[in-house]
C-alpha cells in the first residue's frame, strides 16, 4: 500500500521513535506507543490510497486527451496541421509527466 505522511505525522513518528528508544533503554513498557503508531500509519495508508486513485484517474484522462489530440492531428490539414501536431506532442508530454509521478504509487 502506498503511504502518504504529512509533516506533522512524520514529526509524530520521530517523537514516538525517540520515546520508544528511551523506554527501551530504561526497560519500561512500550505497549502504549503501538496504537498511536498504528493510527498514524492507517491514516497515511488511507491518504496514500486516495492519492493513488486520483493519480490513476488523472493518467487515464491524460491518455484519453493524448489519443484525441493525435486523431485530430492526423485529420488536420493545412495550417491547422502544425498546431494540431504541437498539441498532440504536448498531450504526450503531459502523459509522460503524469506517468513519472505515478511511479511513486506502484
Amino acid at each position: 500500500m502506498p503511504e502518504s505522511y504529512t509533516r506533522r505525522e512524520n514529526r509524530q513518528r520521530v517523537g514516538l521513535t525517540f520515546k520508544a528508544v528511551r523506554r527501551a533503554v530504561a526497560g519500561a513498557d512500550m505497549s502504549d506507543l503501538e496504537p498511536a503508531r498504528d493510527r498514524i500509519r492507517a491514516r497515511a495508508e488511507e491518504r496514500g490510497e486516495r492519492e493513488a486513485d486520483q493519480m490513476w484517474r488523472e493518467l487515464e484522462g491524460a491518455r484519453s486527451a493524448a489519443a484525441t489530440a493525435k486523431v485530430q492531428a492526423d485529420l488536420a490539414t493545412g495550417r491547422d496541421r502544425a498546431a494540431a501536431k504541437r498539441a498532440a506532442k504536448d498531450a504526450e508530454r503531459n502523459v509522460e509527466r503524469i506517468q513519472r509521478k505515478a511511479r511513486k504509487y506502484l
